[in-house]
């Protein structure tokens, strides 16, 4: 075997090995859907204005005029709905203000909302919502603690069957995240954020 046939056959083994590294590291990242809409719905109703859009806000009622839950919208691609996920995961990117605290949080999934629905945070209900959003597929909790500003936090999500049929509709998949004590203040960064990867994130592992 001459020395061009070795380079030739080292070449092609490179480019093989290197095929195989990036299609592994697509496997394990999973595929990932950024947010399209996310609402902080206050007492007044949802929160107006850049910072409406911008972050995401869920307060217990001890935050009285501030307390809030929130909305996130996903629009689904055709190759997630086609498939049966094998995992899912929310991220969502810590922000840092004074009024932070620590506390509980929930997350549900929700039927397709009204975008003219006038949703309020309902001080009289535990999480806010109430009978506003009916029905509510729990998909989990979590704990938001010491705020770090661009720390991103991920909550593994629960696939129940009526999960994985809501996925399988494809479209909107609608996630609500609701306090879980009166006085947390979890503060993240919205779907409206300028920078793409503080946006919240699904990430579906696929088979």
């Amino acid at each position: 075997m001459n020395r061009l046939s070795i380079v030739n056959r080292l070449s092609i083994f490179v480019g093989m090995l290197c095929l195989a590294v990036l299609t592994l590291e697509r496997a394990e990242g999973g595929t990932e859907v950024v947010a399209s809409q996310s609402l902080t719905v206050q007492p007044a109703g949802p929160r107006t204005g850049d910072a409406g859009k911008n972050y995401l806000n869920v307060e217990g009622k001890d935050n009285e005029k501030f307390a809030s839950f929130g909305v996130l919208v996903f629009d689904l691609p055709k190759e997630i709905q086609d498939r049966n996920p094998k995992g899912l995961q929310l991220s969502l990117v810590q922000t840092t203000p004074k009024f932070a605290k620590d506390g509980s949080i929930k997350l549900f999934l929700a039927p397709d909302l009204d975008p003219k629905a006038k949703l309020k945070f309902d001080a009289e209900a535990a999480d806010g919502v109430g009978k506003q959003i009916e029905p509510l597929e729990a998909l989990g909790t979590g704990e938001f603690k010491m705020p770090e500003w661009g720390k991103t936090q991920t909550f593994t999500l629960t696939l129940s069957d009526a999960v994985r049929d809501r996925i399988a509709k494809g479209g909107k998949l609608c996630l609500i995240v609701v306090p879980a004590d009166a006085k947390v203040a979890a503060t993240y960064y919205g779907a409206d954020e300028d920078a793409k990867d503080r946006r919240p994130k699904l990430t579906f592992d696929l088979p």
